[in-house]
């Protein structure tokens, strides 16, 4: 159990509450109404309407991405992973847009592929647990799940022979 984990212990999540109407100026996500949107899927009710110019300010996935710290870490191994390596990609890109869909901030990091595995990193720990629980249930292996005591930090390795 994680108990000395704070709910929000991420350090790229600002304490403090953004001025409505700020505009990342990397990727172009909106954060409005308390949360971060796609600049397509903004609130229409014409309270969340934004006044004035927005406030240029970089979000925290992309922080994240240009450190290069990852929340999530997905390792995946074993013979099928090379036999079907670009349906695995695909699921792993088709994943990663639905959830990006819900929340702006879950996005994959980086891909990095070698003779016998893959390595995904993602932004936070519920994309990786996400993207594993999928190719568990697509693909059977065994799946093993660790989290770190004192970060916010998931480890998923997925692996299967055959």
């Amino acid at each position: 159990m994680r108990r000395n984990v704070e709910s929000n212990s991420d350090p790229y999540i600002l304490d403090e509450q953004l001025a409505e109407n700020s505009v990342c100026k990397r990727c172009g996500d909106v954060y409005m109404a308390g949360r971060w949107y796609n600049p397509d899927q903004l609130p229409t009710k014409p309270e969340h309407a934004p006044s004035g110019e927005p406030h240029m300010v970089i979000c925290p996935a992309c922080r994240k991405y240009s450190d290069k710290l990852p929340g999530g870490v997905l390792r995946l191994s074993g013979k099928f992973l090379s036999e079907h390596k670009e349906e695995i990609m695909n699921l792993i890109r088709n994943e990663a847009t639905k959830a990006q869909s819900i929340n702006p901030l879950e996005r994959v990091i980086s891909v990095t592929s070698s003779d016998d595995a893959l390595e995904v990193t993602t932004t936070n720990e519920k994309l990786a647990q996400r993207i594993g629980r999928a190719l568990y249930k697509a693909y059977d292996g065994e799946i093993e799940y660790k989290w770190s005591e004192d970060t916010k930090l998931a480890r998923v390795n997925w692996h299967r022979e055959s």
